[in-house]
C-alpha cells in the first residue's frame, strides 16, 4: 500500500490498475464492497450463496494484491469516483 500523501488517484495507482484483471463477476463484488455491503447482502444481490461471494473476495484481494476486504472496498471506492458508472451494480436490495 501507499503513504497517505497525494491524491487518491496516485495513492492507489497500482491497485486501481490491477482492477482490470477482475472478472465480470469480480467486478460486481468488487463495486458492492466498495459500497459497504456484507457477504450475506452481495450474496442476496447477485443471487449465489455467501461461500461463492467469499471465493470472489478472495479472489479480488490477491489480484489487487491488498490485505483485506476494507482495503479491496476503498479501491472501490476511489475507482468509481474516478470511473463513475464504468461497474456495474445490480438493483438495490435491502442489505438486511
Amino acid at each position: 500500500m501507499h503513504s497517505d500523501s497525494g491524491p487518491a488517484s496516485v495513492r492507489w495507482q497500482t491497485e486501481l490498475a490491477r482492477v482490470g484483471a477482475l472478472s465480470g463477476r469480480e467486478k460486481q463484488v468488487f463495486a458492492l464492497l466498495g459500497a459497504g455491503h456484507s457477504n450475506r447482502g452481495i450474496a442476496t444481490r447477485l443471487d449465489v450463496t455467501e461461500r461463492t461471494v467469499k471465493a470472489h473476495v478472495a479472489n479480488i484481494l490477491v489480484k489487487l494484491q491488498v490485505e483485506s476486504r476494507l482495503q479491496a472496498g476503498l479501491v472501490a471506492q476511489v475507482y468509481e469516483s474516478m470511473y463513475e458508472g464504468t461497474v456495474s451494480e445490480p438493483t438495490s436490495v435491502s442489505d438486511n
